[in-house]
């Protein structure tokens, strides 16, 4: 699995910050030195909608459909664009295998193994890639791009880094978090912190 940042508002935070002081006519009161500050009083106080101007990319790759599935659920201030198994041939993408199942039994490497040569002979007796991937199990990895709003990404990281989350997504919550913390550490602060 891989997380890669591919683009982003070049100056979130000057965004953010002329944005909310548009709220209030207070533009004259900017200061480059006071943005961070002001910004996470706007987090602190829940006044996040601000953060919608600013965005986010991100290049995610090697994850599998479950994974993917979890992260698109995230569905206002996100826009995806996934692999297609529909249009691609999928036989010699990677599994995700999850080690307690391993553990517990090996045999699911054969499973797997199975179900990826089934998909190869349908396709090589012309069945249709979108009808041949139903026999792919979800461990199948794929790639896609997912562009957040900050106030989208905050939400994001909130829910997907509990511990409750499946550990896959929080393995991507926590790649976003540590390129969110290189480039914005006002942005999550509170997050590491609190």
């Amino acid at each position: 699995m891989k997380v890669e940042l591919l683009d982003s508002t070049v100056d979130p935070l000057y965004v953010i910050s002329v944005c909310a002081r548009t709220c209030y006519n207070s533009r004259a009161k900017d200061k480059v030195n006071k943005r961070a500050d002001f910004v996470k009083g706007l987090i602190k106080s829940g006044h996040t909608s601000t953060l919608e101007n600013a965005i986010a990319t991100f290049d995610i790759s090697g994850i599998s459909r479950v994974c993917q599935n979890q992260i698109v659920r995230h569905r206002i201030g996100c826009s995806y664009c996934v692999q297609s198994m529909r249009y691609v041939d999928v036989a010699d993408n990677e599994f995700v295998m999850p080690i307690k199942a391993l553990m517990t039994d090996d045999s699911c490497v054969d499973f797997v193994s199975k179900a990826k040569d089934f998909y190869k002979k349908l396709v090589q007796n012309d069945v249709p890639k979108e009808d041949a991937r139903m026999f792919l199990p979800l461990g199948m990895t794929c790639n896609m791009t997912v562009t957040m709003n900050f106030r989208a990404l905050r939400h994001f990281l909130e829910l997907r880094l509990s511990k409750r989350a499946q550990w896959e997504v929080q393995y991507v919550a926590r790649e976003i978090l540590k390129i969110c913390q290189s480039k914005w550490p006002w942005l999550v602060e509170d997050l590491i912190n609190g």
